[in-house]
């Protein structure tokens, strides 16, 4: 008898099952296009779950449809009836292209009749997100400009704008490890190598963790990529001065130029490791050297020309900081001898930079001074057509 009855449940129950209706995910996707969110909602999810509908992709494309809604929705009545919908949606959304392989893109039709592409959809609601993000954050919102901003990585995954957004705001928003998580995968899994986020990680990780191992392999990094920049130099020689490894900095540059003597960066490199722990003579010699290899390499005639200048710099300092008696009136003309002769110097340097980027403001307005303070008129009046000319471009 025990037995009977347990076969009889079992009859029943797949009875019942056999016995439901088979959802209708048309009339789920027109409840949606109406408006009646929860309706569209109660039919789809039957439909995710009947053996009849299941399996259907359409049902899929149509749930990630509903979902969206639900996340995106303004009326207050549908906004708690799910728990992170948009989640849910892209998760629809994907579940429908893995049963929709080789085959052509879902769509729906407009008032007009006209298909709106399934890629076209997600676009708009990445666009939607966006949005939200850059309107919460230009109301000075930073929490819900993230929230809004995150959402677009949701929604494409392979795509930057999200997560340089998101790693700015939350960076504005002192909230570290998100800007961190946020740059780590532009850079890791999006292979994305911006200067600017390099930039940002190692002040991350180097000022605000103050992490300076991790800091120099992000310097590295940033190195391979951009093995010219003169700022990532200097952060290199920082980083290895903060952990103490200088020695270890200096033996690296001279057994590197040693195997490539005729290589100008290594040279540059030591004269910036140099010029960053006060040993100005050694900088000035390194630089000297990477000039030697290359006649035409900026970084180095540029920072050549600055260490020159700043002695004559030094120089008039003195000069104005002498009173009015005859004994510092002699005096300044002392100096004065010694800065034309400095300035003499520099200037060859210069005029190199200025002739290797014809619209570096430093070194036109740098040009302009020497040639005034040298008397050599003619030039100085030809400098500063070249700046009024910059001017008027900008």
């Amino acid at each position: 008898m025990k037995r009977l009855i347990v076969l009889i449940l079992v009859v029943l129950v797949a009875g019942y099952s056999y016995g439901q209706k088979k959802p209708k995910i048309n009339q789920a996707e027109k409840a949606r296009e109406e408006g009646n969110l929860g309706e569209a909602k109660d039919i789809i999810d039957q439909a995710a779950e009947h053996e009849k509908t299941k399996d259907d992709g359409k049902t899929w494309y149509y749930r990630g449809l509903i979902y969206a809604s639900l996340d995106t929705t303004q009326n207050a009545q549908y906004q708690g009836l799910a728990t992170d919908p948009l989640k849910i949606a892209m998760e629809s959304f994907n579940k429908a292209d893995e049963m929709n392989k080789g085959n052509s893109d879902y769509y729906i039709s407009d008032a007009n009749g006209f298909p709106i592409l399934k890629s076209q959809q997600i676009s708009t609601l990445w666009s939607y997100y966006l949005n939200k993000g850059v309107e919460y954050y230009n109301a000075k919102d930073n929490d819900m400009a993230y929230t809004f901003f995150q959402k677009t990585t949701e929604v494409m995954p392979e795509d930057t704008v999200g997560y340089i957004y998101s790693a700015s705001v939350a960076q504005a928003n002192k909230d570290y490890d998100n800007a961190l998580k946020n740059y780590y995968t532009l850079v890791n899994d999006l292979n994305y190598h911006s200067k600017d986020i390099y930039y940002s990680l190692i002040y991350l990780e180097g000022t605000i963790n103050e992490d300076n191992e991790k800091a120099l392999e992000l310097v590295r990094a940033a190195k391979a990529q951009y093995p010219d920049d003169l700022d990532l130099a200097k952060s290199e020689i920082n980083a290895l001065i903060k952990l103490k490894r200088i020695d270890e900095a200096k033996q690296e540059l001279e057994n590197a130029i040693a195997n490539e003597p005729e290589n100008a960066n290594l040279r540059f490199t030591l004269g910036v490791m140099y010029e960053e722990i006060g040993n100005v003579d050694k900088a000035k010699e390194a630089y000297l050297g990477s000039i030697a290899a290359d006649p035409e390499y900026f970084n180095a005639r540029y920072n050549l020309a600055v260490l020159d200048y700043n002695k004559a710099v030094e120089l008039i300092k003195k000069k104005n900081n002498l009173g009015i008696s005859s004994a510092d009136q002699k005096k300044a003309k002392e100096l004065q001898v010694e800065i034309d002769k400095r300035l003499k110097e520099t200037l060859p340097h210069w005029e190199k930079v200025n002739q290797l980027e014809a619209n570096n403001r430093t070194a036109l307005e740098t040009l302009q001074y020497i040639y005034t303070q040298l008397k050599m008129y003619d030039k100085a009046e030809k400098v500063t057509a070249s700046l009024e000319k910059l001017e008027e471009e900008n």
